[in-house]
């Protein structure tokens, strides 16, 4: 399904070609959109310069530089401990919000079809991913494959500039020696989630850093 994004930048092709530029009210009545969604989306696409503002009556948008996709969702691949389930799924509620304004497409071991060899998606998702999240606990430093497997290709693939890197303190324990204790760590500090009065408001830092960085990326495969 084609995200929100896409299709404003495919309907903004349709009515207006790659030169054009369209009022606000005819993209809005041909989408179908309430004010807000279609406001949401067009600060997204100005942000990653995609589309750019033209005079007119209740104005205009054209596409940027011909543009005539939006570029793609990055892939987020999570790794984790098991024992931390319950913050990691808490984690992806929080970026949702971000899923659904087309910057990323997450992927963690939960979603490894029946029937599936799990090694081999798991290192199919790792080379494929633009960003690893490292949702870091006492158990995620002590899981063998979390280290000998994840962590070290995550890594490699960042030193090769083909990834980034983010580590997400879960809970707390002597991370600051590992070999990611390099790397800035979420929330800010690097104070464990579990360790804030509401954890949604660490979630919430996490995610707004998460989508910034999104942002800068895709910014920088536009460009």
């Amino acid at each position: 399904m084609a995200t929100f994004e896409e299709r404003f930048l495919n309907k903004l092709k349709e009515l207006g070609g790659a030169e054009e530029a369209v009022t606000n009210n005819a993209m809005r009545a041909q989408l179908g959109w309430k004010p807000e969604r279609y406001e949401q989306t067009k600060k997204s696409l100005l942000e990653k310069k995609l589309i750019t503002l033209a005079q007119g009556a209740g104005g205009k948008v054209r596409l940027a530089n011909g543009a005539a996709v939006a570029p793609k969702a990055l892939k987020v691949f999570i790794s984790y401990a098991h024992v931390d389930e319950t913050i990691m799924l808490q984690l992806l509620a929080h970026l949702k919000p971000i899923t659904k304004l087309g910057l990323v497409d997450h992927w963690y071991d939960g979603k490894i079809k029946p029937g599936e060899k799990w090694a081999a998606a798991i290192k199919q998702k790792l080379n494929e991913a633009d960003i690893v999240l490292l949702l870091i606990s006492v158990d995620f430093i002590n899981s063998e494959y979390c280290n000998e497997v994840e962590l070290k290709d995550a890594l490699s693939r960042h030193a090769q500039g083909l990834t980034e890197v983010i580590p997400i303190i879960a809970r707390n324990c002597l991370w600051h020696d590992e070999a990611f204790g390099e790397l800035q760590a979420l929330p800010k500090n690097g104070q464990a989630i579990t360790s804030w009065a509401d954890r949604d408001d660490a979630l919430t830092e996490v995610a707004k850093a998460v989508r910034a960085r999104a942002q800068d990326l895709i910014g920088k495969k536009v460009n």
